[in-house]
């Protein structure tokens, strides 16, 4: 029971999409400009780095606080809380009110991460950074840090099932960048570098 509660706190944590509100209050569809995807790497480029960066930390908050939550109220379950913050992930990717059709997840799996350990969210971020600033491609960290963080939790913490659960918060991501993947190789993926794809309507 303890495990279905989490889960389902995450998943409707999850669900919460800044991009789209944000970008409604705009009065733009996020869904239809850039990359077409309601999530702060989109918003970003499209929109601006502030309005970027405001909506990866509502992300980011909105899976950290899905884990607390369920932290707190179940006595330290550590991996209920993992739970929760894994399906805050999958429901940003897969919202209901969406048609299922959301982000892209890594985010609110910062938002995981931090909530997991603060020292490894510091060092990820400036991985995030550098990579990014070196390649103009975020999604290159999000393969990497994604697929590395689930051996981190087995090898370093000894923690089989928090590493199981990271494992399938890693693999909605990967699911979700699919076409991401797709673009590298071919040369099409878009960049933070890129022209701002958003031109504001004159009234």
């Amino acid at each position: 029971m303890i495990y279905i509660v989490a889960a389902l706190c995450g998943y409707l944590f999850g669900c919460i999409n800044p991009a789209c509100v944000i970008a409604k209050i705009k009065k733009v569809d996020i869904r239809n400009i850039g990359s077409n995807n309601p999530g702060a790497s989109n918003v970003f480029i499209t929109m601006g780095a502030g309005y970027g960066v405001l909506v990866g930390a509502l992300d980011i908050l909105k899976s950290f606080l899905s884990a607390e939550i369920i932290f707190l109220i179940f006595e330290g379950n550590l991996n209920a809380a993992i739970l929760a913050g894994a399906m805050a992930v999958c429901g940003h990717c897969f919202p209901f009110w969406l048609k299922f059709n959301g982000g892209k997840g890594f985010a609110p799996f910062m938002g995981l991460v931090l909530f997991y350990d603060w020292k490894m969210f510091l060092i990820y971020a400036a991985i995030v950074a550098a990579i990014t600033l070196i390649t103009d491609y975020i999604s290159i960290a999000t393969f990497s840090l994604s697929a590395l963080t689930p051996l981190y939790v087995l090898i370093i913490n000894n923690n089989k099932i928090g590493a199981a659960i990271f494992l399938f918060a890693g693999s909605v991501i990967w699911i979700r960048h699919r076409r991401n993947m797709a673009n590298l190789f071919r040369g099409t993926e878009i960049g933070f570098r890129r022209k701002n794809k958003y031109v504001k309507k004159e009234p």
